[in-house]
């Protein structure tokens, strides 16, 4: 369950279901959604961001009233996580202090059984061998698609960007100019097409190569 929340936390939005919990807002609260249909990892999730101008603990008492008495708590070092498990969903409520002065509370909320059936599903993306897929997240947002691959591998530099660029060139993307930068242990590109286009990202540190591939689609 930690696991599950830690990573809820650290990336994610979603679509309005009726179906799905809906938390109450604190008094003289603002409300922003972080986004629209996404998925981390192939798990359908909604996540808002809920702000107040109030000290951290008002936000923890009204989100641990809510929750009732059955949940989990997990303090980090900036900010208090609660977690909650209601029916097929799974509830992570993320909260810390800014510098502005306000507190902020990350409210997510994962699909668990459409998290099970995720398990094992193809990328559909043809990857350099041997890469362990770190984050894979999925959103549409104004008819607009993107999805965003953090990877990790041995293979040099070179060996993944000519991989990722037949990718690429088969989804109908070219390489748009000269690399953004580009160095021994690190070259950015970006690429384009018809109403696509893709940045992909590399970074080579102790033997292993860092690799964020973002792709977007307009309608």
């Amino acid at each position: 369950m930690r696991l599950l929340a830690s990573a809820i936390v650290l990336m994610v939005p979603l679509w309005a279901v009726a179906a799905w919990p809906q938390l109450p807002l604190p008094a003289n609260a603002r409300m922003e959604p972080v986004g629209t249909q996404v998925r981390l990892n192939g798990i359908p999730m909604r996540i808002q961001r809920v702000l107040v101008r109030q000290e951290p603990e008002v936000l923890i008492r009204h989100y641990r009233d809510v929750l009732g008495p059955r949940h989990a708590v997990e303090r980090l070092q900036d900010r208090l996580i609660l977690s909650q498990g209601r029916d097929d969903y799974f509830v992570t409520i993320s909260i810390r202090a800014l510098r502005s002065g306000e507190t902020e509370a990350l409210v997510s909320v994962a699909d668990v059984r459409a998290a099970r059936q995720a398990a094992g599903r193809p990328l559909g993306v043809r990857l350099p061998a041997d890469s362990a897929v770190l984050s894979d997240m999925e959103s549409v947002d104004a008819g607009k698609r993107s999805r965003q691959l953090v990877l990790s591998n041995a293979h040099a530099i070179p060996a993944n960007l000519d991989a990722l660029s037949r990718e690429l060139a088969a989804r109908g993307m070219q390489p748009d100019g000269p690399p953004l930068r580009q160095r021994a242990s690190e070259h950015v590109q970006f690429f384009k097409g018809d109403k696509r286009e893709a940045q992909l990202t590399l970074v080579r540190r102790a033997g292993e190569t860092g690799i964020v591939l973002t792709m977007v689609e307009a309608p």
